[in-house]
């Protein structure tokens, strides 16, 4: 399945608007470790590899082979994910996002998460989240919700994602799968779904939730 691809410019629109995340809530994260990086994959949506490599004056095939891996669904659409492995490939030696004013949009927005629900998308914060619990980042966060009304994602995009979101992984198996495999290594889901853990891990929640939230600034 070939899907229609968002405009650049629709990208560039949404990040103007939207900041995401700043050095308040890079604090709550580094709490928990940043654990949505860990054990999860960075999708990008249709068209995004092409906005990201404009931003970083690189072309879409280097993007690829420094950054990104493929998903083949057995549908044969290709879906474009941040590089398979422990942790993201645009967090720098300081573990500092490389593209913070361009990352990935489903980076960007989390905790925001989609889901399908009677045919149409929905948009809900993960409570599972450290920053859903700070009542000012979780009023910031929802202000992305109405912003992603207008990128106009694809429905089937969104399927195709639901069908493996949340992985945790085996990393052992996932080098093992990874050999002989070119940089810009190339998934089928059956791939993807068997180098998952029996276990999923939990992460602590350790952080000091008596802040005032008004500390907070976006």
């Amino acid at each position: 399945m070939i899907l229609k691809k968002i405009p650049m410019q629709t990208y560039e629109n949404f990040h103007k608007m939207f900041s995401g995340s700043n050095q308040n809530t890079f604090n709550i994260c580094r709490e928990c470790g940043g654990a949505c990086e860990h054990n999860k994959i960075g999708t990008l949506l249709p068209g995004e590899e092409e906005y990201m490599a404009e931003k970083m004056g690189i072309s879409v095939s280097d993007l690829k082979i420094r950054y990104l891996d493929m998903l083949k669904m057995d549908d044969g659409t290709q879906i474009q994910v941040l590089k398979l492995g422990r942790l993201c490939p645009f967090l720098n030696e300081d573990e500092v996002c490389k593209c913070g004013d361009f990352k990935p949009i489903f980076c960007k927005i989390y905790p925001v998460i989609l889901t399908i629900e009677n045919e149409k998308i929905n948009y809900i914060i993960d409570d599972w989240c450290n920053l859903s619990k700070k009542e000012a980042c979780r009023l910031y966060f929802e202000t992305a919700i109405p912003l992603l009304s207008n990128l106009a994602i694809p429905i089937e995009w969104l399927r195709h994602v639901i069908s493996y979101d949340n992985l945790c992984f085996d990393y052992d198996e996932l080098e093992k799968c990874r050999r002989g495999k070119n940089k810009y290594a190339i998934f089928s889901l059956d791939e993807l779904l068997s180098l998952q853990k029996a276990e999923l891990e939990t992460s602590r929640l350790c952080i000091d939730f008596g802040q005032k939230a008004e500390e907070l600034i976006f």
